[in-house]
């Protein structure tokens, strides 16, 4: 089941990594259409066993989302494997 990511919720940039600013993610289900809010802990672990989830651009291009950990332990969500290109997760406003 497929998550189209259509929104995120932020708290305040603490740890200057504006990745652990989103705290919760909106999302459709491609097959059933229900819609939710999860975690960003949660969605990291599910996308970890074998779940997909993306976010589109304005020409309805496909981005999944990648896990990542900061060296500290924190989990994260991202759609680039580095900085060289944006980011479409944090394109969405709050």
């Amino acid at each position: 089941m497929p998550l189209q990511i259509i929104g995120v919720h932020r708290t305040s940039d603490v740890h200057g990594n504006p990745y652990l600013a989103i705290n919760s993610l909106m999302w459709i289900d491609d097959h059933t259409q229900n819609r939710g809010i999860t975690t960003r802990d949660v969605l990291f672990d599910w996308i970890n066993d074998d779940g997909m989830a993306y976010v589109l651009d304005e020409h309805g291009n496909k981005f999944r989302l990648l896990t990542a950990t900061t060296k500290g332990g924190l989990k994260y969500l991202r759609t680039v494997f580095d900085e060289t290109k944006s980011d479409r997760l944090l394109s969405f406003s709050a």
